[in-house]
């Protein structure tokens, strides 16, 4: 069922509670028998939509402008809208809830109604424009500590995946670990010279997660061309113990990648998998 068709309970209960706004805005419920009607009304069970609208209908006075009473209108008696501006403002007002409670799943509905109503017909508000610019920020920092607490988990359990999945890999027959922790196994062996920190090289390369996904590459026949001294250390490390023409698959642990920081494009603590043919030392 969509999101903005609830239940009929819940639908009654959310209609009820805008209707109270909108009559206690309006000045509709004015007298203490009319507010027992009401009470009375909420009580029972099938009746309580016509029983508030035979009440509120009897209240309706010279006060309210003809904006209150045409939006007083509209709620309590599901007007349809006719006129392509009617119609548009219907959709444009069901898209941005729609779209407002998929994105923010804590929004109060009923009070993000009051706050379009009170801006758009009463013209009045309920806090001031430095208590809404305070909400603005407090929930922003909220939502900025809740995704620091997802981004922590994450960058555990891809610390934990990692470090599991390099204890296993050790045991092979191939795999070689460096004193820093680098593992690696020679896909093609090749005589030749070895590159140092301050050279240019050409290489074809590719990487990937342990799930498998690519994370990047070099384009098909165009070798890509870095500067050894601006790679992650696991890189570098990697391409010091290769030979023009070899290629060799390296695992690199996270403290010798991206670390806990991680990138725009690679989450925290992830393990590397680099599969690398050194094609060229330029310089």
């Amino acid at each position: 069922m969509h999101v903005l068709e609830p239940k009929k309970s819940v639908f009654s209960f959310i209609l009820l509670n805008v209707l109270m706004l909108v009559f206690i805005s309006c000045g509709a419920i004015t007298t203490a028998d009319t507010k027992k009607e009401v009470d009375s009304s909420l009580k029972e069970g099938k009746n309580q939509e016509a029983t508030i609208l035979e009440a509120t209908s009897k209240e309706v006075t010279s006060q309210q402008s003809p904006l209150e009473l045409q939006t007083l209108n509209i709620f309590t008696k599901n007007s349809t809208p006719t006129t392509l501006i009617e119609r548009f403002s219907y959709t444009y007002g069901y898209m941005l809830m729609d779209s407002a409670m998929r994105e923010l799943p804590t929004l109060n509905p009923e009070y993000f109604l009051k706050g379009a109503y009170d801006i758009g017909v009463l013209k009045s508000e309920l806090l001031t424009k430095e208590e809404r610019n305070s909400a603005l920020f407090q929930f922003q920092d909220m939502l900025i500590s809740e995704a620091g607490e997802r981004v922590k988990e994450l960058s555990q359990k891809n610390l934990k995946d990692a470090e599991s999945f390099l204890a296993v890999n050790s045991q092979r027959e191939g795999i070689t670990t460096t004193d820093s922790g680098l593992q690696y196994e020679i896909l093609t062996p090749n005589e030749g010279l070895s590159p140092t920190e301050d050279d240019v090289v050409k290489v074809n390369y590719r990487l990937t997660y342990l799930d498998g996904r690519e994370g990047d590459s070099s384009v098909p026949g165009i070798p890509s061309t870095f500067k050894i001294s601006k790679l992650v250390d696991g890189f570098k490390e990697g391409l010091y113990l290769m030979t023009e023409g070899s290629s060799y698959r390296f695992y690199v642990h996270p403290k010798l990648g991206y670390g806990e920081s991680g990138s725009t494009r690679i989450e925290p603590n992830t393990l590397l998998i680099f599969d690398v043919e050194l094609v060229e030392i330029v310089d």
